[in-house]
């Protein structure tokens, strides 16, 4: 008899459990699309927001600023149209929607913003963020991940809510390394993979298995951004700018040609329209980043150390010097974690609960930890 009600009270459990899933994933939706279809921030406005976070890069910028805010308020209109029509249902509204879609190729070396632009984007508008790593993946067949994995990360970033997921950004880190033989590279399951990532981008409708749970899952409307070093492409314009007599930066010349000539797919290349080239970043953006960058990596150091109770000062000369040293690394923006960490390593462990107030730390602090 007790085993019976307990039987009876883990289910009632479970039903309610589920029911408030349901209805959280019911709320994810609505907030999402609501956010989508009340989106009407004009590309100055985002790149206005982005300024607060991402330093440099003006040009590249606008262009990124430009695509995503256009992509998001043409999907917010013709979202809000198809829930009109289909009376608020939204899986009707997305499956009848169709807008046409500009996915975007970032050119630029390690370090230089391409993935935290991506992800940046995507928190201020509010949608869904999956960064893929395509040093990982294979064509089916090869050892490694699939361009089919991909779909499940999407999906779980999404928090398991197909809705939510098909409405949001897939970030191709690494591209380049999926290029076929090149002066760079030589892949030989490279051309499967961009085969395997060409059915993606095309906007197709999927299945997703988990366990025995298939859910269908279309890409129409996610907005895809592929970035990568792409080492020495900048050879292979110079070289055909020369045999046209065309004067100018490499970069302001970029064509699909070019990437394919690289090792890229054409058809591939062409579902990415919109093409940016970042700058490598010098010490005077290094610089600027840690003062001005609200993701500054000084930032959260200083605010960690404050928690302790101390105040966290950088000299002028300080900050150049961890510039410099970062620039020397080579590997952009992220060689300031890596400077920063050794400079503050042995402080940031012993001076928690010995120490409150005020610490400077000056050009001649930061020579002698680094020595």
């Amino acid at each position: 008899m007790d085993d019976g009600i307990s039987k009876q009270h883990r289910n009632r459990r479970r039903e309610r459990i589920e029911d408030k899933i349901l209805q959280m994933r019911a709320n994810q939706e609505y907030e999402v699309v609501r956010e989508i279809i009340e989106f009407d921030k004009t590309p100055a406005d985002l790149k206005a927001d982005m300024d607060r976070f991402v330093i440099g890069q003006e040009q590249g910028k606008k262009i990124m600023c430009t695509a995503i805010a256009f992509h998001y308020r043409r999907l917010g209109q013709a979202l809000k149209k198809g829930m009109a029509d289909s009376g608020g249902d939204i899986d009707v509204a997305l499956r009848n929607t169709r807008t046409p879609k500009a996915n975007i190729m970032l050119v630029g070396p390690t370090g230089c913003g391409k993935t935290y632009t991506s992800e940046t984007a995507s928190t201020l508008v509010g949608v869904s963020f999956v960064h893929e790593d395509m040093t990982k993946f294979s064509e089916v067949g090869y050892v490694g991940q699939n361009t089919g994995d991909i779909l499940l990360d999407l999906l779980l970033a999404a928090g398991g809510n197909p809705t939510v997921a098909q409405m949001g950004i897939v970030y191709f880190d690494e591209v380049d390394k999926i290029a076929t033989e090149t002066i760079a590279y030589k892949d030989v399951s490279g051309r499967g993979v961009q085969k395997g990532l060409l059915h993606m981008v095309d906007g197709s409708d999927n299945t997703v298995q988990i366990g025995k749970e298939r859910i269908s899952l279309s890409t129409k409307h996610v907005l895809f951004i592929a970035g990568g070093a792409f080492e020495n492409l900048d050879t292979i314009v110079k070289k055909r700018m020369a045999r046209q007599n065309l004067d100018g930066n490499w970069r302001h010349f970029l064509s699909a040609d070019d990437l394919v000539a690289f090792g890229m797919e054409r058809q591939l290349i062409g579902r990415f329209p919109v093409r940016v080239v970042y700058d490598q970043l010098t010490t005077g953006d290094l610089k600027n980043i840690m003062i001005n960058s609200e993701g500054s990596a000084l930032l959260s150091f200083s605010n960690d150390l404050k928690a302790w109770g101390i105040d966290l000062e950088f000299t002028d000369d300080a900050l150049t010097e961890i510039a410099q040293r970062a620039e020397k690394e080579g590997t952009g923006a992220r060689g300031l974690i890596s400077v920063l960490h050794r400079v503050l390593l042995e402080d940031m462990y012993g001076l928690p609960g010995t120490y409150t107030g005020k610490f400077e730390v000056d050009q001649k602090y930061v020579k002698d930890r680094l020595e």
